[in-house]
């Protein structure tokens, strides 16, 4: 990325950019995949006992929103922190060795 140009400002943003969208896609994802697992729980003990679900009411699973908009938030910092050291690492890679390495 240096031969072509970028500073070293530009690789690092490029870098966490990426990691804290890959966090946010698989926050985003777990948070889906949470509320799926809540729903059928809720669903499957409904049906066992023979009762209705009945808006939240005796329901055995509940996830509020503001838990799942904290989870999204936290898989982005952990994204964001997880990609720091590939950032760096970069970052203080030589145009010459990428070359030579590729």
């Amino acid at each position: 990325i240096k031969v072509l140009g970028a500073n070293i400002s530009d690789i690092r943003k490029m870098f966490l950019l990426e990691a804290a969208m890959i966090g946010f896609g698989g926050g985003l994802m777990g948070v889906a995949l949470s509320y799926l697992i809540s729903f059928g729980l809720n669903e499957g003990v409904a049906r066992i006992y023979g009762q209705q679900s009945m808006g939240g009411v005796g329901q055995m699973s509940v996830i509020v929103p503001e838990l799942a908009i904290i989870a999204v938030i936290f898989a982005t910092f952990i994204g964001i922190v997880s990609g720091y050291l590939p950032a760096r690492r970069a970052m203080n890679l030589s145009a010459l060795e990428a070359i030579r390495n590729e």
